[in-house]
């Protein structure tokens, strides 16, 4: 059976079962809850393109190309950073979004999906330890709606403050690791290989630090209710502002609820040459990797020298946000027509 005819008979299992009929109620309220929140909030909803020229390069996301029949390149987005961004440049403040986006990976889990419902949110005159608060509300805000939330036999208590844990304190906690030190590479495969991790000549000092997050640090949060984990490696700040107090950390942070990776947000990066430079770094390191290489969003780098007010910024998943709140462990339980 074709994937087209796969997607066209799940109409008949939905009226079929009640739990996935009861699941696509919840994720209705999920969003309405959400957009009210922000129309509290006095937020603005956006729309931007999910079809475009000049994707967000980043090596830890591969985009889908589209076939065009005069060969021009278009992808479908994976985020709509960069264009929300622009919408903050021209002017407009308190603005979010909530779109498809797409990453062309391996399915290897209920968690990810090729193509997922993403929520992202941009409070200017802010930064990162805001955005955290705004998490810790809007969440209230969707379960004040909804019901008192048990996920997989456990009651979630979302009341703030959540917890709140740096890298290097979780790492330290957890995985007897000084973040300090494995800082400098050369410490970093010490580290990896006398914990007996795999590591050759090509292994990168990125997934040197995932081999010890996701295996010794990661599962520790999980098992927590709610948790923020903050103040991340430099080398993994992605589009977020360096510490002015501490150049060896980003002001990023992600948080987790029942188990599941929620949201990663940041205090946004406003500097148009250093965004240029780490725009030209993961375009190098997509040719590294041999992934799909495009020219990045030079309009984006010329927005930012126009100026982007001080910001900070959050994607979040939808799909697992329905998930927590349908007490559901696989995405095509809350989106049932998802390939």
């Amino acid at each position: 059976m074709s994937d087209f005819n796969q997607i066209s008979a799940i109409w008949q299992k939905i009226k079929e079962d009640q739990k996935l009929r009861e699941n696509l109620v919840i994720r209705a309220q999920v969003l309405a809850a959400i957009r009210e929140f922000f129309q509290n909030e006095g937020f603005l909803e956006m729309e931007t393109p999910t079809l475009v020229t000049a994707p967000d390069p980043s090596p830890f996301n591969e985009v889908f190309e589209l076939q065009t029949i005069n060969e021009e390149r278009f992808f479908l987005t994976p985020s709509p950073e960069f264009f929300l961004k622009k919408l903050l440049v021209a002017g407009l403040e308190n603005i979010y979004q909530i779109t498809k986006a797409y990453r062309d990976q391996q399915e290897k889990d209920g968690l990810h999906r090729r193509e997922f419902t993403i929520l992202e949110w941009y409070r200017t005159k802010a930064d990162y330890t805001d955005l955290m608060t705004d998490c810790e509300k809007i969440i209230s805000f969707i379960s004040s709606k909804l019901k008192t939330l048990n996920y997989q036999g456990r009651k979630i208590d979302l009341t703030p403050p959540w917890p709140r844990i740096s890298c290097k304190e979780a790492l330290a906690k957890y995985a007897g690791v000084n973040l300090d030190e494995f800082l400098d590479e050369k410490k970093a495969v010490k580290i990896c290989r006398d914990k007996g991790y795999q590591v050759d000549k090509k292994t990168t000092w990125e997934e040197l630090y995932h081999q010890v997050f996701l295996n010794e640090v990661e599962p520790s949060l999980l098992a927590l209710p709610a948790v923020i984990l903050y103040d991340y490696p430099a080398p993994l700040a992605a589009l977020s502002q360096i510490k002015t107090d501490n150049p060896l950390y980003a002001e990023r942070f992600e948080f987790y609820l029942g188990g599941l990776e929620m949201g990663n947000g940041y205090s946004e990066l406003t500097d148009p040459r250093e965004q240029e430079k780490r725009l030209q770094a993961d375009i190098q390191t997509r040719k590294t990797k041999k992934m799909k290489v495009f020219d990045y969003d030079y309009d984006f780098v010329e927005a930012l020298k126009e100026g982007l007010p001080k910001t900070a910024g959050i994607a979040v998943g939808i799909d697992r946000l329905a998930m927590l709140f349908a007490d559901a462990t696989d995405i095509r339980e809350v989106a049932p027509f998802t390939l």
